[in-house]
């Protein structure tokens, strides 16, 4: 009651200052905006045929509408960067528009204030995994389990779009019961595993040989083993092993190769899973460099989520025989012997003994489920809790014990409810004008470990010292050292670069028949590896922008024309005076994403760079201008149908600002590729070779029309290439600085950013800005920043 008297309170005291507010400015529209407009705008913005549909005049000055905000917060930034009134209108003196532009802040500001309700945030997915995880010390896959997020301002942990629908809600009991099973883990100890093989003793079903009877097309037997040749098709799964209907666990490997035939390594590729058939989960276990003419062991580790699940060896990169193989003088891996082992998990799970203690489930009692509650309960809500608060989830234990259920079973029941309450799903941040101190150590979890709060940092919390500036800068240090910080990374990149779109579309085969797999890992490794230096070792935030290094492999190096870089393992590496390679831009993985698969868009890539780089939103386009398609045919440029488009003046006022980036990037398509110039399934001259020098799969594509990067930025710079634009870009660091901590704040606040959390940005850009715009103090600055510890 004493809760709902109060948020009662709260909620008049915000009806009369909206109220008061809205009086306000009405009286500073009608005093000082309206005149500005009337004097400087109105010839182009006043009437029905006002430029781009936008009468200033007759715009609404209802604040608390989204739409109208929106729309008075691009009238501000535009008058603010000297963008209007054009050059060509009647200028107002600086004094009078300074004026203007603050009395709109101002308002802008209030009215953001007014409306910026704090939401309770849920964990999302990957969230509620992590913290099930740290909770029980458990490794349970829950996350497919769960509804997919939905983004908001480019993040999945913004709260305002986390809702709870009646089918998550199902989902987090199925959820809370999957991990439970996980912690408890089976009754009985799971048959140990310990099986070593050979390709050449695989059996089918029916008894006959399985990869034997492809001796001398596909392999070569051997006095050890089998040579195989196959990049493609290869029936080399380990059947008999599969036979053995192992537990889902973590099982250890080891597999005996040698390359032949070869001066430099082979590479060899293991999938685990449901190899076979492939109607259940298959996954990849990694890539492994094979040295040529020695034997060495290849060793992995790899949980196999499903019962009965196996694995298998196949190369990568070697050209394929299905006819000669005794003869062949191609690359190929000798494989001896495998032995497979596990699953390596303790039983009972070390999950299972930190959650009973010495409890013994045959003989558990009421006191010692209380006891067990009372000791999750703090760790699951993240806080101290009160004495109370233990008592639904008791009451639900004690009604199993009632009806005669066994002690296990009832505490499950307990902590079902638990994990599917409010207090574990959501992030709760109490505060007037500062969040608690449980909360401030839950907002730092989740920003750099996405996941709960250790004890350390509850102990921290719970003395009332996490919020000293020293201690917090210690727990930061602190949480990016740790192993945990790699969610931190991942999930970031991900959506701030778009990484987790690198499956969203297939390139086309016939026009870029060198993409595989390898490359597609390779290209997200390298942006997650970059983004990690420049954390590590405090490196300016610049280097996203251009850097004279990046993180290779073999098959990456390839693809960039990099030369000198053997096998798949990653390392740093200096580029090449003048490449064209360097900052985040330029890597496969950004030019994968920003592309359809089959063509790239100067508008696409020039949106994703306004947008993720310099943190500008571009307006949506007009409904009633058709887009540009790609002419696939190749008998036109994108550059050529765009000039046509704007022609269009309601186009060509956001295409000046897109296009420049985009054609900047023309240079790489679809896949990341340099190119002089486009591919075509169309006319065109035939490539010097007829299969691709990387891959050997068969080109069917032609060579088209010729490549143009140049391009003038919106204040008149020129460049000709990526080169010269991101030298232009580097100029602006002011930009980049504040687009990118825009990303971070949202990130870590878990909420959009508003008008008014503009000046703490600008604070945070500009302290950056005197320590050479360091991304880990960047990241220091956000935290140590008020908005961080505003609910």
């Amino acid at each position: 009651m004493v809760k709902m008297v109060h948020s009662c309170r709260v909620i008049a005291i915000l009806s009369c200052f909206v109220a008061s507010t809205s009086v306000a400015w009405a009286d500073q529209w009608r005093d000082e905006i309206e005149p500005f407009l009337q004097a400087h705008c109105a010839d182009c913005h006043d009437g029905s045929d006002a430029e781009g549909g936008l009468d200033l005049l007759r715009l609404g000055t209802e604040l608390s509408d989204a739409e109208l905000m929106r729309r008075w917060v691009l009238i501000h930034d535009r008058l603010g960067s000297g963008e209007m009134p054009p050059k060509t209108a009647m200028q107002p003196s600086a004094t009078v528009k300074s004026t203007a532009v603050a009395t709109l802040a101002t308002a802008l500001t209030t009215a953001d204030l007014a409306r910026n309700d704090v939401v309770l945030r849920r964990l999302n997915r990957g969230e509620y995994e992590n913290t099930i995880r740290d909770l029980f010390d458990v490794h349970v896959e829950v996350k497919s389990l769960l509804p997919q997020d939905t983004s908001s301002s480019g993040f999945d942990n913004v709260g305002e779009s986390l809702a709870v629908s009646a089918e998550a809600a199902q989902a987090y009991l199925h959820a809370a019961d999957v991990a439970l099973d996980a912690v408890f883990g089976p009754a009985k100890k799971p048959v140990y595993i310990k099986h070593t093989t050979n390709l050449l003793d695989q059996k089918s079903h029916d008894g006959k040989p399985y990869g034997a009877q492809h001796v001398g097309t596909m392999f070569r037997r051997t006095d050890r083993g089998l040579v195989i040749f196959q990049s493609g098709y290869c029936p080399t799964n380990l059947v008999n092993f599969s036979r053995l209907r192992s537990p889902a666990g973590t099982y250890r490997g080891t597999v005996q190769v040698r390359a032949i035939q070869s001066e430099e390594p082979v590479t060899l590729r293991i999938y685990g899973g449901d190899t076979i058939v492939g109607r259940r989960e298959k996954h990849l276990v990694g890539y492994f460099d094979v040295p040529p003419d020695r034997w060495t062991t290849i060793k992995f580790e790899d949980r196999l989520v499903e019962s009965g699940g196996t694995f298998q060896p196949k190369c990568y990169g070697t050209k394929d025989t299905r006819k000669n193989a005794d003869t062949y003088p191609e690359a190929g891996i000798e494989i001896g012997d495998i032995s497979i082992e596990g699953p390596l998990e303790e039983w009972p799970p070390v999950s299972r003994k930190k959650l009973l203690g010495d409890v013994d489930p045959q003989n558990g009692t009421l006191v010692d489920a209380e006891a067990i509650l009372n000791r999750i309960l703090p760790r699951a809500f993240r806080r101290k809790t009160a004495s109370d608060e233990i008592d639904p989830y008791v009451s639900l234990v004690k009604s199993a014990l009632d009806d005669g259920r066994f002690f296990e079973e009832a505490l499950r029941l307990g902590l079902k409810g638990v994990l599917c309450s409010p207090e574990f799903l959501f992030l709760d941040e109490p505060g007037r004008d500062v969040i608690s101190q449980y909360a401030l150590a839950s907002r730092l979890a989740f920003f750099l470990w996405s996941s709960m709060p250790d004890r350390e940092l509850l102990s921290l919390a719970s003395r009332g010292t996490l919020d000293q500036p020293k201690v917090l800068r210690g727990q930061v240090e602190r949480l990016l050292n740790n192993s945990k910080s790699k969610s931190f990374v991942t999930n970031f990149t991900g959506q701030w670069l778009d990484l987790r779109d690198i499956d969203f579309t297939s390139p086309d085969r016939n026009l870029y028949p060198e993409f595989d797999e390898l490359l597609k890992i390779s290209m997200v490794e390298e942006s997650h590896r970059f983004f990690r230096e420049l954390v590590d070792h405090d490196l300016s935030v610049m280097n996203f922008i251009d850097s004279d290094f990046t993180f290779l492999n073999e098959r990456l190096a390839k693809h960039y024309g990099v030369d000198d870089i053997r096998g798949q393992e990653f390392r740093r590496v200096r580029l090449p005076v003048g490449s064209v390679r360097g900052g985040v831009l330029t890597q496969g993985s950004v030019l994968k994403v920003t592309a359809n698969g089959t063509n790239t868009s100067p508008v696409s890539r020039g949106v994703w760079v306004m947008e993720n780089i310099l943190g500008q939103t571009p307006p949506p386009p007009p409904n009633d201008i058709p887009s540009v398609e790609p002419d696939i045919r190749g008998a036109t440029t994108l550059r050529e149908q765009l000039a046509k488009h704007r022609n269009e003046q309601s186009c060509a006022v956001c295409h000046d600002k897109i296009d420049s980036a985009g054609f900047s990037l023309e240079n790489f398509d679809a896949i990341g590729w340099w190119r002089d110039n486009y591919r075509t399934v169309g006319e065109g001259k035939r490539p010097e070779f007829s299969q691709h020098p990387i891959t050997f799969a068969w080109i069917r594509y032609r060579i088209g029309l010729p490549v143009d990067a140049t391009g003038k930025t919106l204040d008149g710079q020129s460049f000709r290439d990526i080169r010269e634009f991101k030298a232009i870009l580097l100029d602006e660091q002011h930009a980049v600085v504040k687009g990118l901590t825009q990303k971070l704040a949202t990130y870590a606040l878990g909420r959009k950013l508003g008008f008014s959390d503009r000046p703490g940005v600008e604070r945070v850009v500009d302290k950056v800005a005197r320590k050479d715009h360091g991304l880990r103090t960047l990241i220091h600055e956000i935290v140590q920043s008020e908005m961080f510890r505003r609910p």
